[in-house]
């Protein structure tokens, strides 16, 4: 059942513009580029994304992906500002969560999916495959660097002004903070407090996905939509009832506490992917 939130306190400072002294001049550039596109040519991306990116991404992937829990999802509109929080296992996690989303529960608003910019924004591979895959929305980027953490809280912010009073969007956000790499993909890495921080600062609907078997390796992953040599399961939960958090103060230790909540709600969906996989005789993942 979706869970009404309450009206959010008094709006936090807009983001403004990008703080980009820390940055070289490629990573301004892409950063203006990507900036612009969401902002003023939001209609000729979303043409790209849905007739030509959504097309050829569901061709490559409707044999080997299950969705589980859509349903779920039924009280939500296209008109929503949604966080979808989900674990990080591969390059292409939030675009089939947000692909099945939209396919599965008509859930076909706008995406943004913040990355980390040492690829797709500072080498022009990496600037080109965002524009081609993602026609742009992989923003705002994340950098590894400190010296450029003015920016980061600037990404962060600015992803708090689109879920709070911008045009409805749907948000993909990993609690963990970076890509597992680990062996085991039921266990998670530590949960990053950036994402309690995200819903304090913006109290948007926040949907948990749990999605294994997709792996980094495009070309392998659509041979295993025909081939049926691997599987890749999706399960959606409910939309989280955010209240329990309302009482807490808008600081690092409830950041934290909301970070770890929601990734305890994420892994708790795990638990049915297995059963699912094993109900389909445990392929492989």
């Amino acid at each position: 059942m979706l869970v009404q939130n309450q009206p959010p306190p008094p709006a936090p400072t807009p983001a403004g513009p990008p703080p980009l002294e820390a940055l070289s001049p490629f990573e301004r550039g892409a950063v203006r580029a990507m900036d612009a596109l969401y902002r003023r040519a939001r209609p000729l991306t979303e043409a790209w994304l849905r007739n030509v990116s959504e097309q050829w991404m569901h061709l490559g992937s409707y044999n080997m992906v299950h969705t589980v829990g859509t349903e779920r999802l039924a009280g939500l509109t296209r008109n929503d500002r949604i966080l979808l929080v989900a674990n990080h296992r591969s390059f292409f996690d939030t675009y089939m969560l947000t692909l099945y989303m939209g396919r599965r529960a008509g859930l076909n608003q706008p995406v943004l999916a913040p990355v980390r910019g040492d690829f797709f924004y500072e080498r022009p591979l990496g600037v080109a495959v965002n524009l081609l895959v993602g026609g742009g929305r992989m923003f705002p980027p994340f950098f590894r660097d400190p010296h450029k953490g003015d920016f980061n809280k600037w990404a962060l912010a600015r992803l708090a002004d689109e879920l709070r009073e911008g045009p409805p969007v749907v948000v993909g956000f990993h609690p963990e903070g970076r890509r597992n790499k680990g062996p085991d993909p039921y266990t998670p890495l530590p949960a990053h407090p950036g994402v309690g921080k995200l819903v304090m600062e913006s109290w948007p609907i926040v949907v948990p996905a749990f999605i294994n078997g997709m792996s980094s390796d495009f070309a392998a992953d659509i041979r295993s939509n025909f081939t049926g040599e691997r599987r890749c399961i999706a399960v959606f939960g409910a939309p989280i009832d955010l209240t329990p958090f309302r009482r807490m103060s808008n600081r690092l230790v409830s950041h934290k506490r909301i970070a770890d909540r929601l990734l305890a709600i994420i892994f708790d969906l795990a638990r049915e992917e297995r059963e699912v996989r094993a109900s389909l005789g445990n392929p492989r993942y």
